[in-house]
């Protein structure tokens, strides 16, 4: 099977991200029931990233976007790390009408999500990275508002917050002129953030 799909739920949800790595196509807003987004650390890594854990009671926004089956490869590599699992498609809420793809044609598709493989509350030692961050919330903005808060909301372990925008630690970090504006947004969650454990 040529094509292929793969959730994004943290860098990958921005398109100019993604296509750093690898060729893929248009995005679908969705939600993905039966997981939940944590900041995790990975040995080596001197800074947190989002991942995610199977919970049955949780859900988790993010975009799938299709891959051909030669670039899977790529992501994986990027992605190196987490495991890559199949996501099952009566999991997936799609968020918005007008699909640039037919979704009953997306189920004759695998979906693939890369989930975290260790305990998350134990895997703290790293700050999180502004950097790393505004990727992903200019990504959810290519959605809307309400997406990038919902990405907030429902992301847990918020602690060791790092602004590293001077010297940025994450190697895939963008220029931008939004740092007020992100900064405005964030920080109209930023108690509530703290307290998401």
């Amino acid at each position: 099977m040529d094509k292929h799909y793969i959730f994004g739920y943290g860098s990958l949800i921005n398109s100019a991200s993604r296509r750093i790595t690898g060729i893929a196509g248009d995005s679908i807003p969705v939600r993905v029931h039966g997981l939940q987004r944590y900041w995790v650390s990975f040995t080596g890594v001197d800074m947190r990233a989002v991942g995610v854990r199977l919970e049955a009671q949780s859900q988790c926004n993010g975009v799938l976007f299709d891959v051909p089956a030669s670039e899977l490869g790529k992501f994986d590599l990027r992605e190196r790390g987490y495991v890559r699992q199949a996501l099952d498609h009566q999991h997936i809420e799609y968020l918005e009408a007008g699909s640039p793809v037919s979704l009953s044609a997306l189920s004759d598709h695998p979906v693939w999500v890369y989930t975290y493989p260790d305990c998350p509350r134990e895997s703290q030692f790293s700050p999180i990275s502004q950097s790393y961050l505004d990727v992903i919330i200019l990504g959810c903005l290519e959605v809307g508002e309400s997406f990038a808060r919902e990405f907030l909301q429902h992301t847990n372990l918020w602690q060791d917050w790092h602004d590293d925008r001077l010297n940025p630690r994450y190697p895939r970090a963008t220029e931008h002129d939004q740092h007020e504006y992100l900064d405005d947004f964030i920080g109209q969650m930023r108690k509530e953030l703290q307290h998401r454990y």
